[in-house]
């Protein structure tokens, strides 16, 4: 739709935060006397960036909590975890997930309803798991924005193209006229620039490290440390 204007804006660590972050791997782990190499480290961290498509394990709640749980132990085999001790992992994991607390960081709302009160079209566009709309809600951020994507949904994560030809469609809104902002450089700024749309890179003063950063990254990248910074760009 020529002429539209939108802002799309990944989910956690852009608009919301854990108040109380579920226990790490590693210390579900260790607590049973295994350690976590670096590699599987980094792919638990950053598995969820890994721009994987996967269309037929969206097919419905189920079919992708399963997926879920088949990554997950796939990564424990790896790590020499003994097979019995699987299942009572995962289900502590999940059960950490459940006692999570999101919510939005403090500029957010007045930032969203700012914007929206300018007439942009607004979205989250994550990487999350089926369950992007409690989430989003228990944020306290429910009716902000008008588009809604899950990766579990799109069928495919950040930052591959699906994702975000599924958000697109959603706004009705061509690359060229949409702004996206988020946290994480290879998933939020190079997946969407690769798209033809602008974008943010967000960085909030003691926010977890980036490890998709690059060393050297293109100046020609606007950057924020708040999302009320947003507002003087657009």
């Amino acid at each position: 739709m020529p002429g539209c204007r939108a802002v799309l804006l990944d989910f956690y660590g852009t608009l919301a935060e854990d108040m109380h972050p579920t226990p790490a791997i590693d210390q579900v782990l260790g607590a049973r006397g295994y350690s976590l190499p670096d590699h599987l480290r980094d792919r638990w961290w950053n598995g969820d960036l890994d721009g994987i498509e996967h269309v037929d394990e969206s097919r419905s709640r189920d079919h992708y909590v399963a997926w879920q749980d088949t990554r997950l132990v796939g990564l424990l085999a790896e790590a020499d975890v003994h097979p019995a001790e699987h299942d009572v992992i995962v289900a502590e994991l999940r059960a950490g997930r459940a006692h999570r607390e999101l919510r939005a960081y403090p500029e957010v709302p007045a930032v969203l309803a700012e914007l929206r009160a300018a007439g942009l079209v607004l979205g989250v566009c994550s990487n999350w798991d089926w369950d992007l709309e409690p989430a989003v809600e228990e944020a306290g951020l429910a009716g902000a924005v008008d588009v809604l994507v899950s990766s579990a949904w799109a069928g495919a994560r950040k930052p591959h193209t699906r994702i975000f030809r599924h958000a697109l469609d959603l706004a009705a809104c061509n690359p060229a006229d949409v702004v996206f902002v988020g946290d994480t450089w290879v998933p939020d700024v190079e997946g969407p620039r690769a798209m033809g749309m602008r974008a943010i890179y967000l960085e909030r003063p003691g926010h977890w490290p980036d490890t998709t950063l690059p060393a050297t990254p293109p100046r020609d990248v606007e950057r924020i440390d708040d999302l009320g910074r947003l507002l003087q760009l657009l």
